[in-house]
């Protein structure tokens, strides 16, 4: 399925994405975000993948914000794009833990 979201088009991030598809390992994407990123961004985009993990595990709100530290609005936030989203942090979500796509 193609993506046709409202990110399509931004200039500059498919090179981005292209180059993060061609890391080889998790080593490559610590020098790379390290570079990248500042880590204030890193931990953001960490903390919203595992809410979103939790969310996707059934998860109450009061148990992700204890085991995750975000707040109820990240964790909101993170839900709607979970429930009405591109798909995208399932699919992220399965494979990372092997589970079914």
């Amino acid at each position: 399925m193609t993506y046709t979201g409202r990110l399509r088009g931004l200039p500059g991030l498919e090179q981005l994405l292209e180059a993060v598809l061609a890391l080889r390992d998790v080593e490559e994407c610590y020098r790379f975000f390290d570079d990248l990123c500042t880590v204030a961004e890193l931990k953001a985009m960490s903390q919203r993948f595992a809410v979103a993990g939790l969310i996707l595990q059934g998860a109450k709100y009061d148990d992700i914000e204890r085991a995750t530290g975000a707040s109820s609005a990240t964790i909101s936030r993170v839900k709607r794009f979970v429930e009405y989203g591109s798909g995208g942090y399932q699919l992220a979500h399965a494979r990372s833990t092997g589970e079914p796509e």
